[in-house]
């Protein structure tokens, strides 16, 4: 038997990983692989959480928080959480953050541990949450992504039953964790879950609105940081940001010789360079409604990961943490098809992007962008290392809806 085909060998290593991870948040041994570790303090996300919690203890705004890109969240997430969290001093409110997300992955792991019956594949599922670099960023910057992408999973797997109830309370929650989620309402019409989806918004909708009626204008704060694609002077588009929607910005400005510092909207670019940053979004949403409402399949395993993985595709801000939304993807489709392809684009998604061989002043806190100092081909091959790999896994999704068209039996 070959040491890949032994589960232990997988089940030892994912743990070994995932050990270095929580190691490596007090200290510098995988910062440097990482935009978002090198140039941002431990917990920096997390601190926008705390300060809406402390806001709300004061009866101030959560939207008028200063702190990375702002509180971006539904307000539920920091009534709960965040006010949970400023009960504490920092460092005591990060460690229960990350105690949190480690009953997330816990619960994960129970959970795919029942999925699988073949112990090689169960054991190589169980590698994938362990094992994946992302997580490493996402604990670091004491970010959320991984509580929704969690959420998420739960959902998958309870669709295969006809519980409505559940499924809309768990898509409310990843909602209410990260508004984002509503990337799968395409889906869940499609699989007709009507009763869900009208619980689902509804109930976030109950929940939400009442402090929007407190704080009229924070409503325009809300929407604007998430919807509008103008953001303050030099940050339109930076290394950190690796979906295709700021590969193509970041490309048009390398090819037109526009300054990246000096980009706060896509009207700063001649119009020629600023066009696929426009175009190509729109289009990969419309071809995917129409693959989704085309598709023969009603697996919701696949629509739904068809769905998520067109996040990066069309998004505005991808971080790349925001990568942990592909792992429920990635174990459902294993656990259905046992396919070595998913176990090689897993890899190269996995695995950290070159970013420490570009780096420039390593270690340094601050509002740092390496990407204004390199050529266009340090930035496609940066880039490339996480886009590219997205976009073969969907297009290995779109081949399987594909398959379901022409063979409807």
């Amino acid at each position: 038997m070959s040491h890949l085909q032994r589960p232990a060998l997988w089940i030892g290593a994912g743990l070994a990983l995932h050990l270095l991870f929580l190691s490596a948040l007090f200290g510098d041994w995988l910062r440097p692989l990482f935009n978002d570790a090198s140039h941002t303090r431990r917990g920096f996300d997390f601190g926008v959480f705390y300060l809406a919690g402390q806001a709300l203890a004061q009866g101030r705004d959560i939207y008028a928080v200063e702190g990375a890109f702002g509180y971006r969240y539904l307000p539920v997430f920091a009534q709960i959480f965040g006010r949970l969290y400023a009960l504490l001093a920092p460092l005591p409110a990060y460690l229960l953050h990350l105690f949190f997300s480690e009953l997330f992955l816990l619960a994960n792991l129970w959970l795919t541990k029942r999925l699988f019956t073949e112990p090689l594949q169960r054991s190589r599922a169980l590698f994938m949450w362990m094992a994946f670099s992302p997580l490493f960023l996402e604990f670091y910057i004491g970010q959320v992504s991984f509580w929704a992408a969690s959420l998420f999973y739960w959902l998958i797997v309870a669709l295969g039953s006809k519980q409505p109830r559940v499924h809309a309370a768990l898509w409310a929650a990843a909602i209410l964790v990260k508004p984002n989620m509503l990337i799968l309402l395409p889906a869940l019409v499609r699989l007709r879950h009507f009763r869900a989806v009208s619980l689902a918004l509804t109930g976030t909708a109950l929940v939400t609105i009442p402090y929007f009626l407190i704080y009229p204008a924070a409503l325009f704060t809300f929407t604007g940081v998430n919807l509008q694609v103008g953001h303050f002077k030099g940050a339109l588009t930076h290394a950190g940001n690796l979906g295709l929607w700021g590969t193509l910005v970041s490309l048009g400005a390398k090819l037109s010789a526009v300054p990246l510092a000096e980009l706060s909207s896509l009207s700063d670019l001649p119009l020629w360079a600023a066009l696929p940053a426009y175009i190509i979004p729109v289009i990969t949403v419309i071809a995917t409604l129409y693959i989704t409402f085309t598709s023969r399949s009603a697996d919701p395993v696949l629509h739904l990961s068809l769905w998520m993985t067109t996040y990066f595709l069309v998004y505005k801000d991808i971080w790349e943490h925001h990568y942990v939304f592909l792992l429920p993807v990635f174990v459902t489709l294993y656990a259905r098809s046992h396919s070595a392809q998913l176990l090689w684009i897993y890899a190269a998604l996995a695995i950290p992007t070159p970013f420490v061989f570009f780096d420039t002043q390593a270690g340094i806190y601050g509002p740092i962008d390496p990407e204004r100092e390199w050529s266009l081909l340090t930035t496609l091959t940066y880039r490339s290392a996480k886009l590219a790999p997205t976009l073969v896994f969907w297009l290995w999704i779109v081949a399987r809806h594909k398959k379901a068209i022409n063979n409807p039996k």
